[in-house]
């Protein structure tokens, strides 16, 4: 009780004291392996990735995201914590109520993006003036960005004989950091088109791999947003299509194998309507698919890997071939008779220059 009561003390003092201190022992609160984010825009870019990672509808993915953005703004910039800001506030900046805030931070805490390293207090508990906000921290396991180290200035050199220009003192571009920007069109990841996607992430870079496919990334990929894309095509997935099923099945209709549908984009003023539109006749039919486009599960490429391995290695190990080439009856007949053929032939010659 004792011990109780010097916290609730020592709390009610920095309450009081009307400067946000966290506890002074919130540290403790954060796992190893997990790193506390101070870079509000790393922590944007966090927050971005977890919410592209979800198949939500528009409405829930822009209010969260504006109540996990204003999260982030309200970090301290030296320490990373979130202190004083209530629920309210949050609410306000996503248009929704207290309690769809605490879903938000309940799913935030869930796939490791905040850490409460300090529960909320009520006034009357701490016998002060004011309730106490609860202290967050945004986290990420990820290991911390590397920072490109600028280039020494080179000896600025007048011009010579050859007209060449000296060289510039400037050692990075201010606008890309040095690095050329790639067009968004490249993919980031070569996805097989034949393995099934079961975890969210794969979900989502087969869903960018089938987009690029059809052409509907880097200036087009307005038409297709991603994540109209990745709830449109989660039931083919969790039904086992792939990719190259996915494209065979939006150019050919199961009443008509034989027939092409010509390509979904043309003149299509919303294209993954148009997808839905045509995936619709194969809901119940996935066995009506070629099996030149069967999806498998699993890293099936590995597998093909150690399979063409261990083939090489026995290969390798025997003296002589594993396949000799088949010879049939006739195939033998008939370079017999084209031997003995040709031997007439030459006889003749001989016979003819004697």
């Amino acid at each position: 009780m004792r011990a109780l009561a010097y916290g609730r003390d020592r709390a009610r003092r920095r309450v009081q004291a009307g400067q946000w201190a966290p506890h002074p022992g919130w540290r403790s609160f954060i796992d190893t392996g997990w790193r506390v984010l101070v870079d509000q825009a790393e922590a944007l870019h966090r927050v971005d990735e977890l919410v592209d990672a979800e198949d939500w509808r528009a409405d829930k993915r822009h209010s969260w995201t504006q109540i996990l953005r204003q999260l982030v703004c309200a970090m301290d910039w030296s320490t990373g914590l979130v202190t004083g800001l209530a629920a309210e506030r949050l609410g306000v900046a996503g248009s929704r109520a207290p309690r769809t805030v605490s879903r938000v931070l309940a799913w935030a805490r869930d796939v490791g993006l905040v850490v409460v390293v300090e529960a909320g207090a009520s006034a009357e508990f701490l016998g002060s003036d004011q309730n106490r906000t609860p202290t967050y921290a945004l986290v990420t396991n990820q290991p911390q960005p590397a920072v490109a180290q600028p280039l020494p200035p080179s000896r600025p050199s007048s011009v010579d004989e050859s007209g060449d220009l000296p060289e510039s003192l400037v050692g990075t571009k201010p606008l890309t950091g040095g690095t050329r920007n790639y067009p968004a069109c490249q993919p980031v990841l070569d996805w097989p088109v034949f393995q099934i996607p079961d975890s969210p992430s794969e979900r989502n870079t087969a869903a960018q791999c089938l987009l690029h496919r059809m052409g509907l990334d880097g200036p087009d990929s307005g038409r297709a947003p991603l994540w109209r894309a990745r709830a449109l095509l989660k039931p083919w997935w969790d039904a086992g299509m792939c990719v190259a099923g996915l494209l065979h099945a939006l150019d050919h209709h199961p009443d008509r194998p034989t027939a092409h549908r010509g390509p979904v984009t043309e003149n299509a003023s919303d294209v993954l309507r148009i997808m839905g539109y045509r995936l619709k006749p194969w809901r119940g039919r996935l066995a009506e698919l070629p099996a030149r486009v069967t999806g498998h599960r699993g890293g099936y490429r590995k597998r093909q890997a150690e399979r063409l391995e261990q083939l090489l290695d026995q290969a390798a190990g025997d003296a002589a071939p594993r396949h000799l080439p088949k010879v049939s009856n006739a195939q033998r007949a008939a370079r017999e008779a084209v031997a003995e053929h040709l031997r007439a032939l030459k006889a003749s010659r001989d016979a003819g220059r004697a």
